[in-house]
């Protein structure tokens, strides 16, 4: 790993902070997919696929509500969302009437022309809406995000993007996201002029690993490197998996972390034992003290992302967002770093 890359890795563990409450909370409201992607471990998933009790959701909503209305909420994990149809903007409605006001939803978008999910998204209280597309050519596409279908996806994003350019709706933006890897890095900067000009915002992530507790290897990620920071990822999120269980981090898809169920008590409570398991000895460099899971996860490698410059919209970026510390431009794989300049680094 070069300099400049931890360079800004540091700079992005300088600003980590203690928080009281999760500011950024993913619920696994299903864990059941309709693709299965090259660059995901959901076909090795052991977990049951299944939807979260609607009981357990609204608990956690509402204490989110009445302890923290501006953590972020991101009703989806394991899975696809979309695929539940109108529940999930029932759920995503009642989220926001008990008081929680930054709800992001992410999605593969396959199942965007099915079941008003269109005109739902548009009326909803979501601040953003991101599709994970990564692919521009159909083969690209196909071929990374397995059963997922070039012509009706992209069909359903444009679909969706003309339909608010004419409601003149700030809220959600839409956002298309592209995990760069070796099959679609070629890909990238058409990926990107073909989205813009309808009207999308583009933001470019690195391929990550989910832990390496599977199959899953990026070759954006150091494999050799004894240098380390605390992970952004353990410190500033929470995930409860469908059945409530708090595990390490938004990147812990199998649960090898597992601090209590939300069905048992409150998030708070959750939140503060995954300090004592998982922040703590991250941010006081207690390396051997980590979970087994952390020891082997370069994830944090991943902490960056690539954003659109001079977007102002309340709402549009994560509460972590620096445009100077965490917004870089990602590298292909015969580069470690690249300024946001666009001049390489070796």
């Amino acid at each position: 790993m070069n300099r400049d890359l931890e360079t800004k890795l540091l700079d992005i563990e300088a600003n980590l902070e203690r928080h009281g409450f999760p500011p950024q909370l993913v619920i696994e409201t299903t864990s059941s997919c309709d693709q299965q992607c090259i660059h995901c471990s959901h076909k090795e998933l052991q977990r049951p696929k299944k939807r979260m009790d609607r009981s357990l959701y609204n608990k956690i909503v509402e204490e989110v509500g009445r302890e923290s209305p501006d953590t972020e909420i991101w009703p989806t994990f394991y899975g696809e969302a979309l695929g539940m149809g109108e529940e999930i903007w029932d759920r995503i409605d009642y989220a926001a009437s008990v008081g929680c006001k930054n709800i992001v939803l992410n999605s593969n978008g396959g199942l965007l022309l099915r079941q008003n999910h269109i005109a739902r998204i548009l009326k909803s209280p979501l601040k953003r809406f991101i599709i994970s597309l990564d692919g521009f050519k159909k083969e690209t596409y196909e071929k990374i995000r397995y059963l997922g279908k070039w012509e009706k996806t992209y069909s359903g994003v444009e679909e969706l993007l003309r339909q608010k350019a004419m409601s003149g709706n700030v809220y959600p933006l839409i956002i298309c996201q592209f995990s760069l890897m070796e099959e679609n890095e070629a890909e990238v900067e058409d990926f990107r002029k073909y989205w813009n000009a309808r009207g999308a915002e583009v933001k470019v992530r690195p391929k990550l690993e989910w832990t390496a507790s599977g199959s899953i290897r990026s070759d954006r990620i150091d494999h050799e490197t004894k240098f380390r920071i605390a992970c952004p990822w353990g410190n500033n999120t929470m995930a409860l998996h469908q059945d409530g269980a708090a595990v390490a981090c938004a990147v812990d898809w199998s649960g090898q972390v597992n601090a209590g169920s939300a069905a048992d008590v409150s998030v708070k409570e959750l939140w503060l034992r995954l300090e004592e398991i998982v922040r703590k000895p991250h941010r006081e460099h207690r390396w051997s003290d980590l979970p087994e899971i952390c020891k082997g996860c370069r994830d944090w490698q991943t902490a960056g992302a690539e954003y659109e410059k001079n977007n102002e919209v309340a709402g549009s970026r994560p509460f972590w967002y620096d445009s100077d510390k965490t917004d870089f431009k990602v590298a292909p794989a015969s580069v470690s770093f690249v300024r946001k300049d666009g001049s390489s680094v070796c």
